[in-house]
C-alpha cells in the first residue's frame, strides 16, 4: 500500500472543503480510480440531462399567441431549483481514494437557475421559450476554491388545445445545454512518486490548479396539460431526453519529471484514459443516456405576475427535483 494515499480533491471541490494532494506510489489502485471516474461519469450522464431541464417549467401550456391578440401574448423571470444525483458512485470513487465521506446521504444536490422568456407565436397556435443561467468562476468564501456555471436553453411548442373550453395541451422540442465545473490550488508544489518494479519514478507539479469539469447537451421532448382554476394553475407534463454528457478532472500545472516513463507504465495497465503532458494531468470519460421525467406543480396568478411551483421525479434513476419561479406574463 503507498505511504500516503490521495485525498480526494475531486470530492473536496463536491463538498466545498479544502483537502490537498498527496504522493501516490505504483501500487495506488490506478486502475480503480479511472473506473471510478467512468462509473460517476456514467451517473451524471443520466442526472445531467434532468438537471438541464430545470427553466421554462412554466404553468400555462401554451401562453397564447403574439401576433394577432390584444394584447400579445408574452412573459420575462427567472427560477431557481434544483435536482438530485444518487451519491453511491460518488461514495464508490471516495473509496478508491481512501477518503470517507464526512455524511450519511444518499444524494447530492445540483442547483441551477435561469433567466427566461417566452413569446407567443405568429397566426399559428405555438410560442417559443428561452432560458440562460450563468455564473462566472467565482470564490467560495476562504476555501481557496471557485465553481463556475453555465445553463442555455429553449423550447418550442405547439398547442393541439389552446384552452379556450378545454384544458391546454402542447407538444414542446426542446435544446439544453449546461457546462459546470469547480477548481482550486493545491498548493505551490506536487510530487506523485511511482516505484515500478526495483526502479523509482516520480512527475512534479508546479503550482497545480485541480479542476473537476462536466457538461450536457440534451435534445428534450414533452407533452403538457394545464387549467386555469380561478387564480391557480395546477399543470402536469411528461418529458423525454436523449443527452451526450462528459465528467473529467484536470490538473492544469508545469509538469516535470519521468512523464514519459510513468506514461508507459500507465498505458501498460491499459489507462489510456490519463493522459498526461507538459501542461497537465487529465482524464474525461463521455457518456449518452436516455432520460424519462414527470413534472407538474401549480402557479399562482396575481394578475400579471405569476408564481411557479414546480416538482420533478426521474424515472430511470429515481431521482427527484423542485424549482420555485416568478415572472411577469400577459
Amino acid at each position: 500500500m503507498p505511504k500516503k494515499r490521495i485525498k480526494s480533491i475531486i470530492f473536496s471541490f463536491l463538498l466545498f472543503a479544502g483537502i490537498t494532494l498527496n504522493g501516490f506510489t505504483a501500487d495506488f489502485s490506478l486502475s480503480g480510480l479511472q473506473k471510478g471516474v467512468s462509473d460517476f461519469s456514467g451517473e451524471l450522464a443520466k442526472s445531467l440531462p434532468f438537471n438541464s431541464s430545470l427553466g421554462l417549467n412554466w404553468s400555462d401550456a401554451y401562453i397564447g399567441k403574439l401576433i394577432p391578440s390584444a394584447p400579445p401574448h408574452f412573459g420575462v423571470g427567472g427560477s431557481f431549483g434544483f435536482t438530485t444525483m444518487d451519491l453511491g458512485v460518488v461514495k464508490t470513487l471516495a473509496g478508491y481514494l481512501d477518503y470517507s465521506l464526512p455524511f450519511d446521504m444518499n444524494k447530492m444536490f445540483l442547483p441551477a437557475y435561469t433567466a427566461e422568456a417566452r413569446i407567443g407565436g405568429f397566426f399559428l397556435p405555438f410560442d417559443v421559450g428561452f432560458k440562460f443561467g450563468y455564473l462566472p468562476p467565482v470564490g467560495l468564501g476562504g476555501t481557496g476554491m471557485n465553481m463556475n456555471f453555465l445553463l442555455v436553453g429553449g423550447d418550442i411548442r405547439y398547442a393541439v388545445l389552446d384552452g379556450k373550453v378545454l384544458p391546454k395541451i402542447s407538444l414542446g422540442f426542446g435544446i439544453n445545454y449546461m457546462k459546470a465545473g469547480v477548481g482550486g490550488k493545491a498548493g505551490s508544489e506536487q510530487t506523485f512518486n511511482f516505484d515500478i518494479a526495483s526502479d523509482h519514478y516520480y512527475i512534479k507539479l508546479e503550482q497545480p490548479d485541480i479542476n473537476l469539469n462536466w457538461d450536457t447537451f440534451a435534445l428534450d421532448f414533452k407533452v403538457q396539460i394545464s387549467k386555469s382554476i380561478l387564480i391557480i394553475t395546477p399543470y402536469l407534463g411528461i418529458g423525454g431526453s436523449y443527452a451526450w454528457s462528459s465528467a473529467g478532472y484536470s490538473v492544469d500545472a508545469k509538469v516535470t519529471g519521468d512523464t514519459e516513463k510513468v506514461k508507459e507504465y500507465l498505458n501498460s495497465l491499459n489507462l489510456n484514459g490519463i493522459d498526461i503532458n507538459n501542461a497537465n494531468i487529465s482524464s474525461t470519460v463521455k457518456n449518452s443516456a436516455f432520460n424519462l421525467r414527470v413534472f407538474g406543480g401549480l402557479s399562482f396568478d396575481l394578475s400579471v405576475i405569476r408564481l411557479d411551483l414546480t416538482g420533478l421525479y426521474s424515472f430511470l434513476d429515481q431521482n427527484y427535483g423542485a424549482s420555485f419561479g416568478i415572472r411577469f406574463q400577459l
